[in-house]
């Protein structure tokens, strides 16, 4: 039994279960309301509001119910991450396969590996995304979206171009060529199989990768949405409109000892969106591993 993708498949339900059917909970605020005061027996309450029948998952310091906040972000959480993805393996796809081919692609690929591998992507992330014209964009979450992909275009190109090497060192390639297989034939029939599979489980893997990421931006105060408003006094400050799980961490420095609900209700979401992509990753992996054994 491949245990890792049976849990991972449960896992993964109940965040489908989460993200389409949670908004039909009665205990979910669709609406998002704020409630700035509560009159209650001992006297009246201010936000953050602990856990409770009326907050199951208590509230953040606007008085907004967390559990409607991380049933609110979910899709919009899930759909930033696969886009995030998305183009970085599509990116990487063409650079990756295509510096096997080419030594002019193969030169381009070490360069922009090697020019975001030097130090953590979050570094690259903080200052890309302090660039005035990222910072004033009407676009900024497009802007942030395709740098985080871009960041990690090196690794993910490496990857698929070792993969394929891996696979021309194999007897069964060299035996290809010998039968005059063409280069469409050899990368069908030799390459693929193998570049499917590591595709797959990468880009599985990724999504927790990149959600974690995103949770780390979040923490220093990077998010991917930003609202300029207008404060008393005069001037302006930045404030983020977003409802994506990481976007709850954006007062985590007062929270983690005053509202520590809204802390590990975030960092459980997240881990356990994270744990459901290994284990899926890990499994089909697994799966494809014992399928070719026995058939071979």
């Amino acid at each position: 039994m491949n245990k890792h993708l049976t849990i991972g498949s449960v896992m993964l339900l109940l965040l489908l279960i989460l993200t389409f059917l949670g908004p039909l909970l009665p205990v979910v605020d669709n609406g998002i309301s704020q409630e700035g005061a509560r009159f209650t027996d001992e006297g009246i309450e201010v936000p953050p509001f602990p856990p409770s029948a009326e907050d199951p998952l208590g509230s953040d310091r606007e008085g907004r119910d967390v559990l409607s906040l991380i049933v609110a972000g979910a899709k919009e959480t899930f759909m930033v991450i696969f886009t995030i993805v998305i183009i970085r393996f599509m990116v990487s796809a063409v650079l990756g396969i295509g510096s096997f081919y080419s030594k002019s692609i193969r030169s381009f690929l070490s360069i922009w590996s090697q020019l975001f591998s030097f130090m953590p992507p979050v570094f690259f992330v903080i200052f890309f995304s302090g660039l005035p014209f990222v910072i004033f964009s009407e676009h900024r979450q497009i802007w942030l979206i395709v740098i985080i992909a871009a960041v990690e275009v090196g690794r993910t190109g490496d990857m698929i171009k070792t993969s394929m090497d891996y696979s021309a060192e194999k007897p069964f390639f060299e035996a290809g060529i010998v039968a005059g297989c063409s280069q469409w034939t050899l990368f069908k029939s030799y390459f693929w199989p193998q570049l499917r599979l590591t595709i797959v489980t990468n880009f599985i893997s990724d999504l927790g990768r990149t959600l974690f990421l995103l949770a780390q931006f979040a923490v220093i105060g990077v998010y991917l949405q930003n609202a300029f408003w207008s404060i008393r006094g005069g001037g302006v400050e930045t404030v983020n409109n977003s409802f994506i799980w990481p976007s709850l961490f954006i007062n985590i420095h007062h929270d983690v000892f005053s509202a520590e609900w809204v802390v590990l209700s975030t960092v459980s979401v997240i881990t356990f969106t994270m744990i459901t992509f290994y284990l899926l990753s890990s499994g089909i992996r697994h799966y494809y591993q014992k399928k070719y054994h026995q058939s071979s």
